[in-house]
């Protein structure tokens, strides 16, 4: 079953492509499309302007990820995930936090929280790789293995070495 994505436009990153979703001048999705590159009809349309600001927040972050202006979001989801994703959003470059201590603070559980991170629509600006098991990685965009898992620790390892650049 092939069905198109429907993104806004389709940008080139350092972890493989991103398919970038706007409504308006607002993000409401970012997904990892992996490193080959995608089919010219997954864009509907693929216009500069409306995605200079989420681009240029992208291309600071492959750079510096602790200068990052955050582009103009709006989040789908439950009261619940919004709850989550707030407090994903204060996790600091660099830094980790385990889906234990996120479910302590917030007194929910820990797969509730992994749960809130698999349906994360703007992974990077509300940055659930930053969120761990308290016995490795955990998972990645609902997997725990492969290419998710890859890029995952990429994410992490750009942001340790920015940390160390300090």
């Amino acid at each position: 079953m092939n069905m198109k994505q429907n993104f806004t436009a389709i940008l080139k990153s350092p972890v493989g492509y991103l398919g970038v979703r706007l409504e308006g001048q607002k993000l409401i999705g970012l997904k990892f499309l992996g490193r080959k590159k995608p089919s010219a009809d997954e864009a509907t349309e693929n216009n500069e302007d409306i995605t200079k600001s989420v681009n240029s927040a992208l291309n600071i972050y492959f750079t510096d990820p602790y200068n990052v202006k955050q582009p103009e979001i709006m989040l789908d989801g439950t009261k619940f995930q919004k709850k989550i994703w707030k407090v994903l959003s204060l996790i600091r470059p660099g830094k980790t936090r385990t889906y234990g201590d996120i479910a302590r603070e917030l007194k929910t559980s820990p797969r509730a929280v992994g749960n809130a991170c698999r349906r994360n629509p703007v992974p990077i600006f509300i940055p659930c790789h930053r969120v761990v098991s308290t016995t490795g990685r955990g998972g990645f965009m609902g997997h725990t293995s492969g290419e998710p898992l890859t890029i995952k620790e990429w994410l992490l390892a750009h942001e340790q070495k920015a940390t160390a650049g300090e």
